[in-house]
């Protein structure tokens, strides 16, 4: 395996605007409890959920180390879910919104600057939307209050917390955000150009920056988990801009934060160097195959079809006859 030194210039070399990946850390509670309690007469019970949020903290910062590391410039993480604040109740509200003060605390403050981040928590915008006595609109309010106060410079790594997001709601927001001048002038550039690339391009840019409260380039992965056989994509933002291009999706089939160095080394291997796609300037695929490889493909094919479970993210695997 390439040193993480020489692989991070070759990753930074490969993207000069920035490796930007989307990270989905799921199973956060399932995690602990099997690297914590699962000797435990009751496993699956945790019984100080101060020391849960400080051990997923601990979790966090080393993950966004790891991919800084190895050359990555931005994330997006998705920390939190607004459905996290009606599933369980006011009381786990509160615990929530309490684990996710420790973002913006003293280690959490100091692992930033020290590793030269900007951090962002993008979303927020829901929780501002909620009664003031309710658990995540003082959260949200904090967060806001942070972010002002936060020393926000060009050229730095950028995390951005993805906290409670509803993107229709802060794209039907956009607008006021971004203030009549801007829409103005999007509106202008849409108008001067047919380019459907440069349409779509002109678009990110100004709902990204509505969104995320800065300019971000067009994520590059998305890495997620599927311990229980699914596909979701759970990083709302990031998914609800895209419009097609070269965007990968990995899963791994463990909660993400037990991720090694040498796993994320080699996503990112395959992201930047592995085979590009063919660039087909035909309208079929012309000496493309040979009879013999046709024939392979059709019955690799009926062979898949004819098995239902060859059919990838089934939650439970059925029977076979």
């Amino acid at each position: 395996m390439i040193d993480d030194s020489q692989f991070r210039t070759q990753i930074r070399d490969r993207f000069p605007e920035g490796l930007t990946g989307v990270f989905a850390i799921g199973g956060t509670r399932t995690t602990y409890i099997l690297d914590k309690n699962r000797h435990d007469r009751n496993p699956g019970r945790i019984r100080n959920f101060e020391d849960y949020a400080d051990y997923i903290l601990n979790g966090y910062l080393d993950f966004i180390s790891l991919f800084l590391g190895l050359g990555g410039q931005n994330m997006i993480i998705t920390a939190l879910s607004h459905h996290r604040f009606y599933e369980q109740g006011v009381k786990y509200a509160a615990f929530v919104a309490e684990a996710t003060r420790y973002l913006i605390r003293d280690r959490a403050v100091a692992f930033y600057q020290a590793q030269g981040i900007d951090p962002y928590f993008v979303g927020i915008d829901t929780l501002l939307h909620l009664p003031l006595e309710h658990p995540g609109h003082s959260l949200a309010a904090d967060l806001a209050a942070f972010q002002r106060a936060w020393p926000y410079a060009d050229g730095r790594a950028k995390v951005i917390w993805e906290i409670a997001a509803i993107p229709l709601f802060s794209f039907w927001k956009a607008h006021e955000v971004m203030g009549e001048a801007a829409r103005r002038q999007l509106e202008a550039e849409l108008a001067r150009t047919t380019d459907l690339n440069r349409v779509y391009e002109r678009l990110y840019r100004y709902y990204a920056r509505a969104v995320y409260g800065t300019d971000l380039p067009m994520p590059h992965f998305y890495l997620g988990a599927n311990r229980k056989g699914s596909l979701t994509l759970r990083s709302l933002f990031p998914i609800a801009l895209l419009c097609g291009g070269s965007f990968r999706l990995f899963y791994t089939p463990y909660p993400t934060l037990f991720i090694r160095r040498e796993t994320l080394q080699a996503i990112l291997y395959d992201l930047a160097f592995g085979k590009p796609p063919v660039q087909l300037q035909e309208s079929d695929y012309s000496d493309q195959y040979t009879s013999a490889m046709a024939e392979a493909e059709y019955q690799r094919f009926i062979a898949l079809r004819d098995d239902p479970q060859s059919t990838v993210g089934f939650l439970r695997q059925a029977e076979r006859a």
